[in-house]
């Protein structure tokens, strides 16, 4: 029986294709199915873990542009006594550190009389300043003000308000270096808690003058826990080692009237529930002298209210044996119910494929074997001398031409070769034709690309330049700035229109926008070659200029207030003469408060009496990088 199937090709080969496809599908619907839980579980493993590196690198973010505010002040640090008793010099350091960390919320400091000074935002780009009426320990007010912490409205007042009773002020006195509070309600707000990194200022006898204060508040913290859910059911939830939920993308556990949430009370939600399975999984790697907050992370599924719940859980260090867990949780149902259902098609699947590639080997043996015998069968007749055997040609398929190749083979060579050549010829043909299409391709390909690089140009100009003035925006001019500043000396004027505010309430909006773009024009006008100019504000601008001496940039302020008083805004047979204020400033590689400086010699413009330029021609070595 063996020696027949050695000598049976057709049966071989369907032998053969049966075994491949069993040792193959077989096999792989086995592993498929054994292996789907633990595959399940890395795969949402590996979900998780993203979502917790995004959470993770967005605190590291938080807290390390917080630390390098301070890192900062170490450079300007002779300089800070001097801030602090100026309350308007105050204003512009907090204001100018806010509007350059917009992961701050709120910057400040405390001196040591109690009382507070400090510039905040929320994530509407809201400005509020809260101020201590008389300079200590007292009344305290809430304003709403400019992004430059100038001016506003009282929207808040509390009866008394001491800093030096405050957790981070107490925290900053034991240390010199900047150092974490626990969180902790607001002074005006007690819902809105937020978390301060302090660091006390003391003066060159080592006295105490005050404390610094940097907030980071719940909602920022909130708002990136949001984004960094992995499903719409999923909660995402900070918790120190105390069980108080610190921030969750889950509403239910906002603090309630300046009180965190702990993950015993009913509001907990499914946290409740997972608490106890945390602490036990960390009380085990704690007993095995692993200490890596890293290596305490791991996925763990737990029930609740009967279904299915999958976890995974890490610690983040906030200092010295002060950590808080980042914790997700999900419904399962969220997360695999496809992947269910795609391991049950699998198993039908593959049963299906096993039954028709069993069947349609055997056709296929069959259909392939038969004319193979055919064929064998008249090659031994005419190899005995039977010249007048011809083989039945019934297929038109590739054995079919091997069948009619056979019995035209001796007469047909010369038809052959004349096929052969006006096939050659027509390869050529067909070449000479791709070659004309690959050249009209690559003309357009080339208009394309020249349309995508003139559309690129249109997206850059769209990001860098101010849609109303055409010139400069404030990112574009700032981004200008830092570059010539690197290695070149030149000169910061800040401009600000003289009361654009009343031009605005008296002739309307629109009359604004055009004093907004004929004072832009009117500038440009008076600049050199490798001058610019950027709009940075609402009515207010920069320009840098390069080269010049306090002379010549007084000669450049004179020019513009010459074409402003000259070429008056004509609206309506109404002439408009625009004025403007102007506050400028040497800058150079190394010198650091370019615009700080520039913008206090426009207050002096201001407050001396508007269309003027005040220009500082100090260089302030004190402020270069050593």
């Amino acid at each position: 029986m063996l020696r027949q199937l050695s000598k049976n090709l057709g049966l071989r080969i369907q032998l053969i294709l049966t075994l491949l496809v069993l040792l193959t599908a077989i096999p792989i619907g086995l592993l498929w199915y054994h292996s789907s839980e633990q595959v399940r579980l890395q795969t949402i493993e590996r979900l998780y873990h993203h979502s917790s590196e995004t959470i993770y690198h967005q605190l590291d973010s938080f807290f390390s542009e917080a630390r390098d505010v301070y890192q900062h002040q170490k450079k300007i640090a002779a300089d800070l006594p001097t801030i602090v008793q100026d309350r308007d010099k105050l204003i512009v350091y907090l204001s100018n550190v806010l509007n350059h960390h917009f992961t701050i919320d709120y910057f400040y400091f405390a001196n040591n009389e109690g009382g507070l000074l400090s510039l905040g935002h929320d994530w509407d780009k809201h400005f509020t300043r809260l101020e201590s009426e008389n300079g200590g320990a007292g009344p305290l007010t809430s304003y709403q003000t400019l992004h430059n912490g100038r001016g506003g409205v009282a929207t808040a007042t509390t009866e008394h308000f001491d800093a030096r009773t405050r957790e981070w002020y107490q925290r900053a006195l034991t240390s010199n270096k900047p150092i974490w509070s626990d969180l902790y309600p607001g002074a005006i707000d007690q819902n809105q808690l937020g978390i301060t990194l302090s660091k006390a200022l003391r003066d060159e006898n080592n006295q105490i003058v005050g404390v610094w204060g940097l907030d980071i508040t719940l909602t920022s913290v909130v708002n990136e826990l949001i984004k960094a859910k992995p499903s719409e059911n999923s909660t995402v939830a900070l918790v120190n080692e105390a069980g108080q939920i610190l921030a969750s993308s889950n509403p239910l556990h906002s603090p309630q009237q300046g009180q965190l949430i702990n993950v015993s009370s009913s509001q907990s939600h499914a946290l409740g529930k997972l608490w106890p399975l945390i602490k036990q999984h960390d009380n085990q790697n704690h007993n095995t002298a692993n200490n890596n907050a890293r290596s305490l992370e791991t996925t763990q599924p737990f029930t609740f209210q009967g279904h299915p719940w999958v976890s995974y859980y890490t610690e983040y260090p906030l200092g010295p044996k002060r950590n808080m867990r980042i914790v997700l949780y999900s419904p399962l149902s969220d997360l695999t119910p496809g992947f269910l259902q795609a391991k049950h098609y699998a198993i039908i699947i593959t049963m299906l494929m096993i039954a028709l590639a069993t069947y349609y080997g055997s056709l296929g043996t069959r259909y392939i074997l038969t004319p193979i015998r055919q064929l064998t069968k008249i090659a031994e007749e005419i190899s005995q001398g039977k010249w007048d055997k011809k083989i039945t040609v019934d297929r038109d398929d590739e054995v079919g031409q091997l069948e009619k190749s056979f019995n035209k083979m001796t007469t047909h060579i010369e038809s052959t070769i004349r096929q052969l050549d006006q096939q050659q010829q027509e390869t050529k043909r067909l070449n000479t034709l791709l070659e004309e299409q690959n050249l009209q391709l690559e003309e357009r390909v080339r208009a394309r690309t020249e349309e995508l690089s003139i559309a690129n140009r249109q997206l850059r100009e769209l990001a860098y330049i101010d849609p109303l003035t055409g010139i400069a925006n404030r990112r574009h001019f700032w981004e200008q700035f830092e570059l010539s500043t690197k290695d070149t000396d030149g000169w910061l004027l800040i401009l600000d229109i003289d009361n654009f505010k009343q031009l605005n309430d008296h002739f309307g909006h629109v009359t604004g926008d055009l004093a907004l773009q004929h004072f832009a024009k009117s500038c440009q006008s008076c600049l050199a070659d490798g001058d610019y100019i950027g709009r940075i504000g609402g009515e207010e601008f920069a320009i840098w200029s390069e080269g010049r001496n306090a002379e010549q940039v007084r000669q450049l302020t004179d020019q513009i207030f010459e074409s402003l008083e000259k070429s008056p805004l004509t609206v309506q047979d109404t002439s408009i003469v625009i004025t403007t204020s102007i506050g400028a400033t040497r800058c150079g590689p190394g010198k650091l408060s370019c615009y700080a400086i520039a913008d206090r010699m426009l207050y002096k413009a201001k407050r001396t009496g508007k269309n003027k330029a005040v220009i500082d021609t100090q260089f302030h070595s004190e402020n270069l990088v050593q």
